[in-house]
């Protein structure tokens, strides 16, 4: 627990730690649990669940019940209508399913049983996991993760952690460890033994859910960790059943497989300590590659789906504008409003520009835009499949040359030129050409990706730029800003966790990866080469054969075209 002190005395970590104290002061303010007994509830993927006292204590909270009127998939119900599930019932889920895998763990596993006292830890990690988002969940930590105070903290876990949490669980993590929960928690709460946990247990379940595996008693618990952030774990089983069948989608993995399968592994770590790891059985790895198909298909159809990218971009500028004006100011703000406040918030602009080098920014009108479904139109589109090269002039005489040469050959009556010597001068010919066609759209668009805010209104302001030469030149009137143009080029997915070794082989002592199984980077690679888009959306203020003139030659910079350049002026998806 050495480094975990370590972050929790850093001046970085104490400089944010003060807005989420007030921020859980604010919500347990008053709040003192009643005695209720344990409850059943009624979920579509777990079905019916007892929850303990100590559980529905935590549940009934304001602290908790805020995370009702926080979206699951951020603003995805614009796109799939049924797909309003929120934070709680996800995390109701999450505890239900590291419930399962607890028992299952006891049941499945060679001389090891999970100690009472961590199973409680686990399901309390699993409640408390997502406590740190923010409205619209993953799309608001986008926007405070890039804040000053905030990248030091994320900095600060990583130098002394060697981890990079996402940060909702670094919010997540402060929550939990913040005096006043802690006291609520200890005073409040019917929890088994917490006389004996009250130094130990918030640190552990702070580990928990950022992915830091815990250490005691001269044993590495990682299994414990794994079970809330690891390969295939509680929070995957649920969102990925839980985001599917609200969507509407017909996905599926072999929960049961996947159940019977785990178990947790005792080995000698490199620190020559023994460490309790959670690892699935070799025949159960089915269960894991469904599991990783069903996790792709979520990013095609709901994560990177051309609405719901285009929608969350609009939020980033309304919700960077209230930063600018001051209506947001405090990490404690980004955790005390949530889906159904944050757009009257712009109601308070009252003429304030937020961007005034940049141009207006009407954040009232944007917020209507955002609840009406008044969505920017794609006027360009460009993916892996469907670029070329440009073909220089250099490269077309050296075809030319190629082929003179070949012709050359055939015509000298001095030499013998064979059918084989012609099969080959074609496969030559055929690779000349074929490389001259390569494009490597990554290369391409590699500075549209993973952008700050700031750079992203750099880049913008590039288009915007560009936009109202070409209307010069055309003589058009220029009735738009920069905050009509959208560039949108989503991360390149990455399933990661391929080279952890969680697989246990035939001998029933052999660790594998779940890379030996499952090629979980070539299924990433397949995704990003075939699934992959990058957009740039235009308000119906600008005109579209211009928008897409502009963008092609910005975003493939003269080196690609489209297969199919026509495609989208005639509003046809290919």
């Amino acid at each position: 627990m050495g480094k975990v002190k370590d972050i929790f005395r850093s001046p970085e970590y104490k400089k944010v730690e003060n807005d989420i104290e007030d921020f859980v002061k604010q919500k347990l303010q008053n709040y003192i649990p009643a005695d209720t007994g344990k409850k059943t509830i009624h979920d579509p993927v777990w079905g019916s669940v007892d929850y303990s006292e100590w559980e529905m204590q935590i549940i009934d909270s304001p602290l908790f019940q805020r995370l009702r009127d926080i979206n699951q998939v951020g603003l995805a119900m614009l796109t799939y209508p049924a797909a309003r599930h929120s934070r709680f019932e996800h995390s109701l889920g999450v505890a239900s399913a590291a419930k399962i895998m607890c028992d299952k763990i006891d049941k499945n596993s060679d001389n090891f049983k999970i100690p009472e006292r961590n199973k409680n830890a686990i399901v309390l990690a699993a409640l408390l996991h997502d406590i740190g988002h923010c409205f619209y969940s993953h799309l608001s930590e986008t926007i405070y993760g890039e804040l000053k105070d905030f990248a030091e903290v994320r900095k600060k876990f990583s130098e002394i952690l060697e981890l990079k949490p996402k940060p909702h669980e670094i919010l997540s993590f402060m929550i939990v460890n913040t005096g006043t929960f802690k006291e609520f928690f200890f005073r409040y709460v019917n929890y088994p033994e917490k006389g004996s946990v009250r130094q130990t247990l918030f640190p552990d379940v702070g580990c928990m859910i950022i992915g830091k595996s815990i250490e005691r008693e001269g044993r590495i618990q990682s299994y414990q960790t794994s079970l809330i952030n690891g390969p295939f774990d509680a929070d995957k089983l649920d969102y990925i059943k839980r985001d599917s069948l609200t969507a509407g989608l017909t996905l599926q993995y072999d929960m049961e497989r996947l159940f019977t399968k785990i178990q947790v592994h005792s080995i000698a770590s490199s620190q020559s300590v023994i460490e309790d790891r959670l690892v699935i059985n070799f025949n159960g790895v089915t269960a894991i590659e469904e599991l990783t198909f069903c996790k792709i298909m979520l990013f095609s159809y709901i994560y990177y789906h051309q609405k719901v990218l285009i929608s969350e971009m609009m939020i980033k500028d309304y919700v960077f504008g209230l930063y600018k004006l001051s209506f947001i100011k405090s990490f404690s703000d980004f955790l005390t409003y949530t889906d159904s406040d944050i757009l009257k918030l712009g109601r308070k602009q009252k003429g304030q520009n937020p961007f005034p080098e940049y141009g207006m920014l009407n954040l009232e009108e944007l917020a209507d835009n955002i609840h009406n479904r008044k969505l920017p139109r794609r006027c360009f589109e460009v993916s892996q499949g469907n670029v070329v090269a440009v073909r220089s002039e250099d490269g077309e005489a050296k075809a030319l040359e190629y082929c003179a040469d070949i012709l050359s050959q055939c015509r000298d009556a001095s030499r013998e030129f064979t059918a084989g010597d012609l099969k080959n001068a074609m496969l030559s010919f055929s690779a000349l050409l074929m490389k001259d066609d390569e494009v490597k759209l990554d290369l391409l668009t590699g500075d549209l990706r993973d952008m700050t805010y700031t750079e992203m209104l750099e880049k913008r302001k590039e288009f915007y730029d560009e936009f109202v030469k070409e209307y010069k030149n055309q003589g058009k009137n220029v009735n738009f800003t920069l905050f009509d143009i959208y560039v949108v080029f989503p991360k390149l997915v990455n399933y990661g966790a391929a080279n952890e070794e969680v697989v246990l082989g035939k001998d029933h002592h052999k660790l594998m990866t779940i890379h030996e199984f499952v090629k979980l980077d070539h299924w990433a690679g397949s995704f990003n080469s075939n699934k992959w888009r990058g957009y740039v959306f235009v308000s119906d203020k600008i005109d579209k054969n211009i928008s897409f003139e502009v963008s092609e030659r910005l975003v493939l910079k003269g080196k690609a075209k489209l297969k199919n350049p026509m495609a989208y002026l005639k509003g046809i998806d290919y």
